[in-house]
């Protein structure tokens, strides 16, 4: 008995087979590492903004989906994707270069929905719109970095914002 519903279970039952995510590179920074709040990062984010997985920024997204595809070619025949920004901070860029970057990967016929990991402090409202109007398209979840509710815990890992800003955060995507 499930006394739950796993992601897993909602994108099959959703989308009617396994969905996998490819994680792209759309050539973020982050404001915790590029001067803007701090230079070092949180203490938890690899040398690669976290999306050690990701697909080389150098590439269109177009060929990183191709790439990422083809590596899961073993799994997957005729597949669903999830395009996933994973790595640094997904929303922080201009507004049209998200936009382009975006609705790229969601020109593939094969990718259903758009996953978007960002800081809570990343999501001014015309990024909230261009969202908004992306989910009326295809599903977008957008993943916010929280890791602790305790200050003390905030500040040893250099999060760089504090708990009202992430409460805020999941008001405006609601």
């Amino acid at each position: 008995m499930r006394y739950y519903t796993s992601v897993n279970r909602y994108l099959q039952q959703r989308f009617g087979c396994k969905v996998y995510k490819v994680a792209l590179s759309g050539g973020f920074t982050c404001p915790n590492r590029d001067g803007t709040l701090d230079s070092r990062g949180c203490i938890f984010c690899s040398q690669g903004g976290s999306g050690d997985f990701a697909g080389n920024p150098a590439q269109s997204i177009t060929e990183q989906l191709r790439r990422g595809k083809a590596a899961l070619a073993g799994k997957i025949k005729n597949g669903k994707y999830i395009a996933y920004f994973q790595s640094y901070t997904g929303t922080y860029a201009p507004v049209e270069r998200l936009r382009a970057l975006y609705t790229e990967a969601l020109a593939d016929p094969q990718v259903v929905a758009l996953s978007v990991a960002t800081r809570p402090d990343c999501l001014p409202p015309q990024v909230l719109d261009l969202l908004a109007k992306l989910n009326r398209q295809k599903p977008v979840f957008v993943e916010l970095g929280l890791q602790t509710i305790h200050r003390n815990s905030a500040a040893y890992i250099r999060r760089g914002y504090p708990l009202s800003v992430f409460d805020q955060a999941m008001a405006n995507l609601t």
